[in-house]
């Protein structure tokens, strides 16, 4: 994938929508923007659990909020492109930002 600007949509194992992207590669990461609009209410829960526990630098809840993000088995799907695996997630329901690494 040798694209500058994608957008696309993350969808978790089930391919149930985890949200709309429109992300650029930085320094090997994807960062850009997300559209929440029609995830489910228990995806926007655990990214916004995950905003709080890193705004305020409880830390000590960090790993048990990237565990259940990363059971959800987060995939980027692009048109025309296979779908591609996603790891370290991160999602910040308030900003609508989103950063991740594919596979």
């Amino acid at each position: 994938m040798s694209h500058s600007l994608l957008e696309g949509r993350l969808v978790d194992a089930q391919g149930n929508l985890i949200g709309r992207v429109r992300v650029s590669a930085k320094g090997g990461r994807w960062s850009g923007e997300i559209d929440l609009g029609g995830t489910a209410p228990s995806v926007v829960s655990l990214f916004t659990r995950f905003e709080e526990v890193v705004e305020g630098q409880m830390l000590s809840f960090l790993d048990d909020v990237e565990t259940e993000i990363s059971r959800l088995g987060a995939r980027l799907l692009v048109a025309g492109e296979e779908a591609l695996a996603v790891e370290d997630l991160q999602i910040y329901p308030a900003p609508r930002v989103v950063s991740f690494r594919t596979l």
